[in-house]
């Protein structure tokens, strides 16, 4: 069994930002947690979490930068557990082996994601500047 440590967030409080290194993953115990990446000054939200739900383990499991920002959404509760007690439980070399491939493929789709998101808006902002040419006679 897994187990970690539990601590609370406020509505807004980020438990950790894009970028930073960490070696902690969390589950939501009470409440949500909003997970986005940022990319020139504009933010894609990826998923919004609820009680039973995980997330940080990308970081831990490939040891790699957060690939994103987490955000307390209300009052919310997470147990926190540490990469050890992570690799504990995946015991097998072979089994860390998947979890790392798995967290790889799901990096780089988010990473797909966030640039047709970035692209989407700047062709409705592209579309929304261009002139209404209206045919008066009709």
């Amino acid at each position: 069994m897994i187990s970690g440590v539990s601590r609370r967030y406020g509505d807004g409080d980020v438990v950790f930002k894009q970028g930073e290194f960490a070696g902690q993953m969390y589950v939501v115990r009470r409440g949500k947690v909003r997970i986005f990446r940022a990319h020139e000054g504009k933010e894609t939200t990826l998923a919004a979490l609820g009680p039973g739900e995980f997330f940080g383990e990308m970081s831990v499991i490939e040891g790699k930068p957060r690939s994103a920002t987490a955000q307390a959404v209300g009052e919310t509760e997470l147990e926190v557990i540490e990469a050890d007690e992570l690799r504990r439980v995946a015991g097998d070399d072979i089994v860390w082996q998947m979890l790392k491939r798995m967290s790889s493929r799901i990096r780089e789709t988010d990473e797909a994601l966030e640039q047709l998101s970035v692209q989407d808006t700047i062709r409705r902002e592209h579309l929304s500047n261009l002139p209404i040419r209206r045919n008066p006679y009709l």
